[in-house]
């Protein structure tokens, strides 16, 4: 009655006794003998538990450490992106004011004439529009320096655009 030659014994094979017949002293051998080897067992076992939880502990002890790290990166990122737009909100406000509190010689002259204030108007605004396309310029140039520092940002971290923006992202 077998299923597979290299699984299976036979009944009649099954029916025989574990150990052999014969005097005390081979069962008490050999029960000193399973005895260590399975003390040996054991401590392996043990040995093999211990390796495990220490190998466990480091790796939550890295991931720790990885997202503590990942977390300073964003913060850093944040801290740049907010102190370029706090230099910029400085620097078109300082250029605003100069613009309001600069004296206007053309205006001065010509005070008593409808035109000369109209002139004088028209050269401040020319002034207004060239310090706000400045503004945008540099505003566009900003965007771009913040749109590569996120792209490389991303691409440092894993993530990949997808489709062409940074809303769609997929992870490598």
């Amino acid at each position: 009655m077998r299923r597979s030659e290299k699984n299976w014994a036979e009944f009649e094979e099954a029916s025989q006794p574990f150990l052999p017949a014969g005097s005390d002293e081979t069962v008490a051998a050999v029960a000193t003998e399973l005895r260590d080897r399975m003390a040996k067992v054991e401590q392996q076992v043990l040995a093999q538990y211990t390796a495990t939880a220490a190998y466990a502990t480091l790796a939550q002890q890295g991931l720790d450490t990885a997202r503590a790290e990942s977390r300073n990166d964003v913060d850093r990122a944040q801290s740049t992106v907010f102190g370029l737009l706090d230099r910029l909100r400085t620097d078109i406000t300082n250029r605003l004011e100069a613009l309001e509190n600069r004296p206007e010689s053309r205006a001065n002259a010509l005070i008593g004439d409808s035109s000369g204030k109209v002139a004088a108007l028209e050269e401040r605004m020319k002034a207004l529009v060239v310090a706000l396309e400045g503004c945008v310029q540099e505003n566009f140039a900003l965007r771009q320096q913040v749109d590569e520092l996120l792209q490389r940002q991303n691409e440092q971290d894993g993530w990949l655009v997808s489709s062409g923006s940074i809303s769609e992202l997929t992870l490598r």
